[in-house]
């Protein structure tokens, strides 16, 4: 029962990570489409966000890892 419990916690911060990541992902893209500032702001901006948006993406991935290991360990 524990196992669940913990694999329950983690699903609930994978999919933070995985929102947090993919919301900045779509921000940066949009920013790259509308050019709300000058073209190459808005290109710098998106950049930096997008590669921003990689960390939670990472925590997520690791997130999955370590949900996969409690999973298989239960079996």
């Amino acid at each position: 029962m524990e196992g669940e419990e913990k694999i329950e916690l983690l699903k609930r911060e994978y999919m933070k990570y995985m929102r947090i990541g993919l919301v900045l992902m779509l921000i940066a893209f949009l920013l790259m489409i509308f050019k709300p500032l000058s073209p190459l702001a808005s290109y710098i901006t998106a950049i930096v966000i997008f590669v921003l948006a990689f960390l939670p993406l990472e925590m997520a991935r690791r997130i999955s890892h370590r949900m996969a290991l409690i999973a298989f360990r239960e079996r």
